[in-house]
């Protein structure tokens, strides 16, 4: 998670295996993630500029390896949600799932293949949904319903940590590797 000023940026990577250096892709993409929040030249609510820094990515990655990514900006009344490959953001509400990511292009930055999407979103004032950025292993393991209950029974603080867990199958081994991300808005006094 990364931070300008009142704007958060949330970002997951999720490297794949057997196609060169998965690690080092993922690594590259939470850099220039990183570069973009720290340029105060970067327009951070520009829909457009995240899905170019997905997109020279893509290009940038060629030859070295092949990841997913996703990006959630969270500014006063918006979110932006940038996204390639397989990793996924989710709005979890008391009883619904709004998926971010639901129309993100699964082909992964690296291929020189990848298709980034990048939409915005109106946060409602009363908006208490809670935000789960998450790598696949998540996301094809556990259940949605699973997701949602867990997500909205554990506070802030523990939520990712819960979501990672249920993803352990009986012998303690998990079947993918994951990486999640909980965040909620904060109360205006």
């Amino acid at each position: 998670m990364f931070a300008r000023g009142d704007v958060a940026v949330l970002a997951v990577a999720d490297g794949a295996g057997g196609l060169g250096d998965g690690a080092k892709a993922a690594d590259v993409v939470l850099e220039r993630v990183r570069d973009a929040v720290l340029d105060t030249t970067f327009d951070l609510l520009s829909v457009a500029r995240w899905r170019e820094l997905l997109a020279d990515t893509d290009r940038e990655l060629e030859g070295i390896g092949e990841t997913t990514a996703v990006v959630v900006v969270l500014a006063d009344g918006m979110s932006i949600c940038a996204a390639a490959g397989d990793s996924e953001a989710w709005l979890v509400g008391a009883s619904s799932v709004t998926k971010l990511t639901a129309n993100a292009d699964r082909r992964r930055l690296g291929s020189g293949l990848a298709r980034p999407t990048s939409t915005a979103h109106p946060a409602h004032p009363a908006l208490r949904e809670r935000l789960v950025v998450a790598t696949d292993g998540l996301f094809r393991h556990v259940a949605e319903a699973r997701i949602l209950e867990i997500a909205n029974a554990e506070p802030v603080l523990r939520a990712a940590n819960a979501l990672a867990e249920s993803t352990r199958l009986p012998s303690g081994e998990r079947p993918d590797d994951v990486a999640v991300l909980v965040a909620e808005p904060q109360e205006r006094g």
